[in-house]
């Protein structure tokens, strides 16, 4: 007998364009929010596409925050995540180490 899906809140259907990257910037990719929750999310692809299990959604497609997402099920282009944490790339610097090399 299959154990009954309980989520902690309600979900609400969805048809927002978002994009899928990392905190450093190496990947990207278009989805559709299908529906969402404040826990989480399920996100549509254009076609499959290897993500990473962890990744950072912006809801906003040019917007510097997103949302940490750890993803919990994929069926073909379908991927279920969860929200871990908030993501701000505007407070990201991608600075030296501090130590002045001369050249």
């Amino acid at each position: 007998m299959t154990k009954p899906l309980v989520r902690r809140s309600e979900r609400a259907p969805s048809n927002a364009p978002a994009m899928i990257g990392t905190e450093d910037d190496s990947f990207k990719a278009a989805c559709i929010v299908c529906n969402l929750s404040e826990g989480g999310a399920k996100l549509m692809l254009e076609e499959p596409t290897p993500l990473p299990s962890e990744f950072v959604l912006f809801l906003r497609p040019d917007s510097p925050i997103g949302r940490r997402c750890h993803v919990i099920w994929r069926i073909e282009n379908k991927i279920g995540v969860r929200f871990e944490s908030t993501f701000d790339s505007s407070k990201c610097a991608h600075e030296g180490s501090g130590v002045w090399a001369p050249g």
